[in-house]
């Protein structure tokens, strides 16, 4: 008798263990007739970064300018994407220039400095997300006079406050750069700088 009984509880270790190898699934639980039997069922929402997008390329403004003139064009699309996925996706994109200078820059005739470059971001083209998104300068038009803000100083391109998650926007700035009566012939060039924080 106790070798029978031996060899029944080896027989149903045997099962058990090919049970467990054979990748038998475990019940997540059992219920009457008419009663809710529920699974606890969970995933991720994945987070990215906070980036800003310019054009990469030399931007050649569409409008020259004789002395005494504005030369003038947009700047192409910026872009902010907030991928945060945050309960406080808060931003601010925030522009600043060089001087623009022509031959070695050296002579005062061959520089224009970032007091007489102009930024007006306008209206986003696009805005993905919720929230309130508000342009740095509004009212942006062909000069003459310049419209927005002169880059003497970093100023808001564009900000995002509120709402939550992700978010994105997209902007495409008028650029105006007064050319003194003192400048000299020849192609300036200079650097516009956005960062977003």
């Amino acid at each position: 008798m106790k070798a029978l009984l031996r060899t029944g509880l080896v027989g149903l270790a045997g099962v058990m263990t090919l049970g467990a190898l054979t990748g038998i699934p475990a019940e997540a639980g059992t219920c009457a007739n008419n009663t809710a039997c529920n699974t606890t069922t969970t995933f991720d929402v994945t987070v990215g970064a906070l980036e800003i997008t310019v054009p990469n390329s030399t931007v050649d403004l569409t409008n020259d300018a004789a002395p005494g003139g504005n030369a003038y064009g947009q700047l192409g699309s910026v872009t902010v994407n907030d991928a945060r996925a945050s309960a406080t996706p808060t931003w601010t994109a925030s522009v600043t220039s060089s001087s623009f200078t022509t031959g070695g820059g050296d002579d005062p005739g061959e520089t224009i400095t970032n007091a007489s470059v102009s930024y007006c971001s306008g209206t986003a083209s696009a805005t993905t997300g919720n929230g309130t998104f508000t342009a740095g300068q509004t009212g942006c038009a062909n000069p003459p006079p310049a419209t927005g803000q002169a880059l003497s100083a970093s100023r808001t391109a564009y900000s995002h406050s509120g709402g939550t998650g992700s978010n994105s926007a997209t902007w495409n700035p008028l650029i105006t750069i007064a050319v003194a009566l003192s400048n000299v012939g020849g192609q300036y060039t200079g650097t516009i700088t956005h960062t977003v924080t």
